[in-house]
């Protein structure tokens, strides 16, 4: 419809927020999207095939939505804010839309339903929970295509032994190998965040670092090693009470003065199943 704004226009998408009397909502995280290139990285890092099912969190005016349709078997999105939802329905039918907090919804149950790949601008004060909520799933999604803040891409994505290196990449990294597709610059939103964002690629491990059964107890290690992570690794297993830490270390490959930050996720998933 030729009335129908372009959520790609600046000055379209700030009218219709006039018409719809919505103001973004900080708290939310609505900063919209609306640089088409942007977009279509996300939509195209996704990889979607015509038989798949794909879910979006937070489509907030539909930007993305719009590309994903056309590509996806079956699309389900999750949003928070109800003047979207109402504005979603009108514009985008075709597709299933759930009113919800994302750290509300059993994203498992939407998994192990058929949903095989994540496509979403995600609410920055969310991203790194849900990043590892949909991580520890059972039937976690095959690849998933985010936009998230540029600092938590960069945690997302360091290697063992860089300063960004840490929890967020150590317990998504045990499923999920993390690449950064593409920077984003703050105004390519409106309204412009104050940080600049960036666009990733999770891509489901053939085989993962540890199995489920495991998982627990390997993510209470690091985030509580992680804790004090300036400390030699050898001291905080003492702290914790580990009896013969050299041994154990040694056999995990991992020297006592080690800080967590230099050990890679393989080591910590075999210490882990040492301890």
């Amino acid at each position: 419809m030729s009335d129908t704004p372009r959520l790609t226009s600046p000055k379209e998408v700030r009218a219709l927020l006039e018409k719809l009397g919505h103001r973004p909502n900080k708290g939310l995280g609505q900063n919209f999207l609306i640089d088409a290139n942007i977009l279509d990285i996300i939509a195209n890092t996704a990889d979607i095939q015509p038989n798949e099912a794909v879910l979006e969190i937070g489509p907030g005016l539909g930007a993305l939505t719009e590309r994903i349709l056309p590509r996806a078997g079956r699309v389900t999105c999750i949003e928070k804010d109800p003047t979207m939802v109402k504005y979603l329905k009108v514009r985008l039918p075709g597709f299933t839309l759930i009113e919800s907090d994302a750290l509300d919804v059993d994203l498992d149950a939407l998994f192990a339903g058929g949903i095989t790949k994540v496509a979403a601008n995600l609410p920055y004060s969310v991203a790194s929970r849900l990043m590892v909520d949909i991580s520890e799933c059972e039937h976690r999604p095959e690849l998933m295509s985010l936009t998230i803040q540029k600092e938590v891409a960069e945690r997302l994505v360091s290697p063992a032994g860089s300063k960004r290196y840490g929890v967020l990449g150590i317990l998504t990294g045990a499923f999920y190998k993390n690449t950064l597709v593409k920077k984003i610059s703050p105004t390519c939103f409106l309204p412009p965040p104050k940080v600049w964002s960036a666009v990733v690629r999770m891509e489901r491990r053939d085989v993962p670092v540890l199995d489920r059964a495991e998982y627990f107890a390997f993510k209470h290690l690091v985030k509580s090693c992680f804790s004090q992570r300036r400390k030699q690794i050898g001291t905080l297993l003492k702290k914790q009470g580990v009896s013969s830490v050299d041994t154990v270390l040694a056999n995990a490959g991992i020297e006592h003065t080690d800080r967590p930050e230099r050990i890679e996720i393989e080591r910590w998933a075999e210490l882990s199943r040492l301890l």
